[in-house]
């Protein structure tokens, strides 16, 4: 089943209840028909990890689309972008 999310990977969202905010760095449509956000939060510094958490498309709201530009994030054939080796 291909699903037409609701935001796209790069948008900046803020989560409605706990004020939560950051981009959008990948989405998930469960079977139960539950649309999924994976926001990753701004690093307070640049040795600690970023936050990332996952939420329903209900709580969160758009803050600017495409904060980051697609072309920005695209793949560069280096990685889980690259076909599996063929036998």
């Amino acid at each position: 089943m291909r699903v037409n999310f609701k935001y796209s990977n790069g948008d900046k969202v803020i989560e409605k209840v706990t004020g939560f905010s950051g981009i959008i760095t990948g989405a998930v449509c469960y079977m139960t028909g539950c649309d999924q956000y994976l926001i990753t939060a701004k690093s307070k510094n640049e040795k600690q990890e970023a936050t990332t958490l996952w939420y329903d498309e209900g709580r969160i709201e758009l803050v600017k689309e495409e904060a980051i530009p697609k072309k920005s994030i695209l793949g560069r054939k280096k990685g889980a972008d690259i076909s599996a080796p063929k036998k």
